[in-house]
């Protein structure tokens, strides 16, 4: 269903252009624990539901008692998105006090008119949208500020709603499209790379047996701006173990030039340590090629280094 919010001024009703969806969800016999019952969604429709501008509502219906309990879709989805690519269908809370009769004199206006915090961080989302389609670094950054205000890990849903989008465009990105992805993620990762976990930067820079170009500009924006965190993750394990072993050297070799962002490094390529052992051997990138990667990088960034590899010792 579709719900309007009517504002009532001097017994004169006025609608007011708010909206809400609902989806009405009945059932015999709720799971009710920890102050909350408990509802299964297909995870499919939940994603649905995330890419709608107005809030989406479930309803939940004791039909035996005709209580009925609501959950605002999109802000329960902020910060758990990563559950829309897991299994099928999931468990979902919905919070006891969450009862609709009481909601109607402030939740439910403040839902539809978007003033709370929920809304708040879907707005910012929703800009960051907008202005990485096109990539506009002054209004990323902009959004990117505002994201900070907000607080309440907002960054993780801007990251892993960029993710998502990057991965929905298939594993075949033209270079256009990996360059405009790999702008904004290293915009992100820049600003809130010590608040990702090791996980989330997997998803980011793998794809299956390979790995994504926009996701490897993520990982430079990590060791840009928080070069000792990135270590602390142990990172070239973790490739090597994914038999990325390209991306083993890559993590190594950032490591240990850690006082240098990736700019600093590509004036200096000639005069770096390039060695570095991986669990395809020792890897590293030949004299002869340093000035090819000094030319190709302000275009490719550090993918040319990789691009470079050669093996010294399998």
């Amino acid at each position: 269903m579709e719900a309007e919010l009517v504002e009532v001024t001097d017994g004169v009703e006025e609608l007011s252009g708010a909206l809400v969806k609902l989806q009405v969800k009945g059932t015999l016999s709720p799971i009710h624990k920890n102050r909350g019952y408990y509802v299964r969604l297909r995870t499919e429709y939940l994603s649905y539901a995330n890419q709608f501008r107005v809030p989406v509502l479930l309803l939940l219906v004791n039909v035996r008692s005709n209580e009925i309990h609501y959950l605002w879709l999109q802000d329960y989805l902020i910060g758990r998105e990563d559950i829309l690519y897991g299994a099928k269908s999931v468990l979902v809370k919905v919070p006891e006090e969450n009862r609709l009769d009481l909601s109607f004199q402030h939740q439910l206006p403040e839902i539809a008119l978007g003033v709370t915090e929920g809304s708040q961080l879907m707005a910012v989302q929703k800009l960051f949208e907008v202005f990485s389609l096109k990539y506009d670094a002054t209004a990323l950054a902009l959004a990117s500020e505002l994201l900070e205000h907000l607080g309440k890990n907002g960054h993780i849903a801007i990251f892993n709603g960029a993710i998502d989008k990057l991965i929905k465009r298939g594993p075949h990105l033209s270079r256009v499209d990996s360059q405009e992805f790999g702008k904004v993620l290293v915009d992100l990762t820049r600003r809130f790379g010590d608040r990702l976990d090791v996980d989330q930067i997997l998803k980011m820079v793998v794809r299956g047996d390979t790995y994504s170009l926009a996701g490897l500009d993520g990982l430079l924006g990590l060791y840009d701006g928080f070069p000792d965190y990135a270590k602390s993750l142990d990172l070239p394990r973790r490739f090597d173990e994914l038999e990325l072993h390209e991306l083993s050297w890559y993590c190594q070799f950032r490591e240990a030039h850690a006082e240098l962002d990736a700019m600093s490094i590509w004036l200096k390529i000639a005069r770096l340590e390039t060695s570095f052992e991986t669990g395809a051997g020792i890897l590293y990138i030949p004299e002869e090629h340093r000035d090819y990667c000094t030319m190709k990088w302000p275009n490719r960034a550090d993918a040319v280094y990789l691009q470079s590899l050669r093996i010294k010792v399998p």
